[in-house]
């Protein structure tokens, strides 16, 4: 595939010159006439290699480097500046704000020639390097990696596979927005704005459907990127149960206190509430403190449905939670349903795996 370079001059002999030697060597060019101009063929065309002069009207030279490296998509391009200036300090001027090389006039095409090479090669091993880290990334076991436009996953490691159980292929049809069921709206409000560079770079505890239609609870970490001209973000994916909570306590970690649930319901002999509870955990989606309070305050429990609730998670039956509260079974059945009720739960189960979430009890 053929580099792309873009000349931006005033000068039109000189600037058609240029284009007509550096087409004639093999390269893909393209052209601009002043710095305005310049900056919007660098956006429209991403090219590999910029030569620019500096003494131009509507933008100079360095306030097109300026711009351009203010700009992801274009702040790594070879830059060089072409122009009749010779002095020493327009020269420091040049390099110190990052140009590749300066190249005075008249122009030697040979030289320019020589310095194209110099800087498109450099580039290309500073590209390999960065594409090799990359691939040693892709590669790592324990994190998700992903690259997502605002319509399709372009890149999918193996662990996004394991993680949610889709296949790259399957990935290529799906929307992120599709898997997401954890505050849909906002979370994708904020990788949206995340693409489009509003925020450069969002962090979120989300819950994602997978493939079985099951949920799983990870932590999403995402930056702005561009790929051809085109807005995406790169980003990891970790299931939470795999992360460090050394300095996390049981209270604030849901799969540790699901945990205890399930265990303590097994050692009492309830195994069959235990695996309801199992099978309703990934359905669960991660609370904040302060939200959980908000549920606490909104749900008024009083002292009885208190207590019967705790003998719910303790397992009892309504005949057990009757015999130890001295009252008929029929009340216990209308204290259940007043908190399957307040809580909007479905049964038993759901009204245990609730309470311990939101620390009713």
């Amino acid at each position: 595939m053929k580099k792309k370079i873009l000349v931006i001059d005033d000068f039109l002999p000189l600037l058609e010159e240029v284009v007509e030697f550096l087409s004639f060597e093999g390269y893909q060019t393209y052209s601009a006439n002043d710095g305005t101009e310049g900056v919007q063929m660098a956006l429209q065309h991403n090219p590999d290699l910029i030569i620019c002069d500096i003494e131009m009207p509507k933008m100079n030279g360095y306030e097109v480097f300026k711009t351009l490296e203010r700009i992801p998509a274009t702040e790594s391009i070879p830059f060089i500046f072409l122009t009749a200036r010779a002095q020493v300090e327009d020269y420091k001027v040049g390099l110190q704000l990052g140009a590749d090389d300066y190249i005075t006039k008249p122009l030697d095409l040979d030289n320019l020639l020589m310095s194209i090479s110099k800087r498109l090669k450099k580039h290309d091993r500073i590209k390999e390097v960065h594409q090799e880290r990359f691939d040693v990334l892709l590669k790592n076991p324990l994190i998700g990696i992903f690259i997502y436009t605002d319509k399709q996953f372009v890149v999918v490691n193996k662990k996004i596979e394991s993680i949610i159980g889709y296949k790259k292929k399957e990935l290529n049809k799906i929307k992120l927005e599709d898997i997401i069921i954890s505050d849909n709206e906002i979370i994708i409000s904020k990788l949206k704005s995340c693409i489009k560079n509003v925020h450069n770079s969002v962090q979120l505890k989300i819950s994602l459907l997978k493939k079985n239609k099951k949920a799983v609870f990870v932590e999403l970490f995402a930056k702005h990127i561009q790929i051809n001209s085109k807005n995406a973000i790169i980003g990891s994916i970790v299931e939470i149960s795999q992360q460090n909570t050394n300095n996390v306590s049981s209270s604030e970690n849901p799969t540790t206190e699901f945990g205890k649930i399930v265990n303590y319901l097994v050692s009492i002999g309830k195994e069959q509430v235990a695996e309801e509870i199992v099978n309703i955990k990934e359905l669960i989606s991660f609370e904040t403190k302060s939200k959980t309070q908000k549920i606490k305050e909104k749900i008024r429990l009083t002292k009885r449905e208190k207590e019967i609730l705790i003998l719910i998670c303790d397992g009892l039956t309504n005949n057990e939670i009757a015999d130890k509260l001295f009252i008929s079974n029929r009340t216990v059945d209308n204290h259940r349903a007043n908190l399957l009720s307040k809580t909007i739960t479905k049964n038993t189960a759901s009204l245990v795996a609730f309470a311990f979430k939101n620390r009713l009890i």
